[in-house]
């Protein structure tokens, strides 16, 4: 959905850019079962990766079952937990309730905030941005630069960060109306 704004100012279509980022980010592959942790239950893995082949089909609220029966078990590992919550959160996103998004990703930062990705600060800050808290859009798209994206994934950071600028001091100009 784009998000339009009065004229003559231009239209933000927020949605479009997570879209195109999300196709060109992909983040949180496929983990296997044979994986150097032999921590890691091999249920956990098979509920993860079931989940992820959901969200390749588009079946986002069962993706986010299976994420939820992974989470159960992968509490020995923190790699698998972060990956886990990271997709509760993309699940969240695609069925376009943001602020579960949010606050899945926040869990997963919690976990360990250094292996917090730069693909997930972008999907955060996008997820922030269609609540409208753009001072938290920008400071995660900001933090998502220096962290492991491609050139394009930082245009498209600085792109975001420009758009939310704009959507701020409309949005500073309609409350002080």
């Amino acid at each position: 959905e784009a998000i339009e704004e009065t004229s003559p100012n231009p239209t933000v279509d927020l949605a479009r850019a997570a879209l195109d980022a999300t196709s060109k980010m992909k983040s949180e592959s496929n983990i296997s079962a044979q994986t150097d942790s032999g921590a890691m239950s091999n249920s956990s893995v098979e509920w993860y990766n079931k989940a992820l082949f959901l969200m390749e089909d588009k079946k986002f609220s069962e993706a986010l079952s299976c994420f939820d029966k992974a989470l159960v078990g992968s509490a020995q590992d923190e790699d698998l937990a972060i990956r886990v919550l990271n997709g509760r959160g993309h699940a969240f996103y695609y069925m376009e309730q943001y602020p579960e998004a949010i606050k899945a990703y926040f869990e997963a930062m919690k976990i360990n905030k250094d292996k917090v990705t730069g693909a997930t600060l972008y999907n955060m800050g996008t997820a922030y941005a269609f609540v409208e808290l753009y001072d938290d859009a920008i400071k995660c798209f900001k933090q998502a630069m220096p962290r492991g994206l491609e050139d394009n994934q930082k245009k498209m950071c600085k792109e975001q960060i420009k758009r939310c600028n704009e959507l701020q001091k409309i949005q500073r100009r309609k409350l002080n109306r």
